[in-house]
């Protein structure tokens, strides 16, 4: 007897829940498929490095440290308005959209920071630790509102089965960006 239209839809659908396990798997999410947790993930890495780059007595060791958060920051920030700030930007309640240009916002400083950041020979200055330090005490501000009230509008706004997508997306737009500075393509 052949298969029936009920078959073929089982079969799909365990083969596309098997794919998306897969991509978990692969991009090392299994138990962290929501947005939030992959994002909070983040956070802690990122601020670990600003605050050892704004703490970092010699200029060296600032410079080592920055090397390390501005590919990572950068590549989170961009994954992160992709994946987050736009669908918020879109969503119908007007809170989620303010705090979603927000973030457009709060990131734009901190890149225009990391840009001055970045001229040579300018770590060992007291102006580069100055912009180190506000680096910090942005990306302080900044995480602390998501994790809050971004968080909060995530559960609100978008159903789980969202927000598992939304992880999945970025971390795979995440490591794209960073495997494209680093030259590379993504696996």
């Amino acid at each position: 007897m052949g298969r029936t239209p009920r078959d073929y839809f089982v079969t799909s659908e365990i083969n596309i829940m098997s794919v998306i396990e897969s991509v978990k798997t692969y991009l090392g999410v299994e138990g962290k498929s929501d947005i939030r947790d992959v994002l909070h993930e983040d956070h802690e890495e990122i601020l670990s490095l600003a605050r050892d780059m704004a703490d970092a007595r010699t200029a060296e060791k600032r410079m080592s440290y920055f090397k390390s958060l501005e590919p990572f920051l950068t590549a989170h920030a961009r994954a992160e308005e992709r994946v987050v700030y736009v669908p918020m930007t879109k969503a119908k309640d007007t809170e989620a959209k303010d705090l979603g240009n927000e973030g457009f916002v709060e990131h734009s400083l901190v890149d225009a920071l990391l840009q001055r950041m970045s001229m040579p020979g300018v770590a060992g200055t007291d102006g580069w630790k100055a912009h180190a330090t506000v680096v910090k005490e942005l990306l302080e501000h900044h995480i602390k509102e998501e994790e809050g009230d971004i968080f909060s509008a995530l559960a609100k706004d978008f159903s789980d089965d969202q927000r598992d997508a939304m992880a999945v997306q970025f971390n795979r737009e995440k490591a794209r960006l960073l495997a494209k500075r680093a030259g590379k393509r993504p696996r």
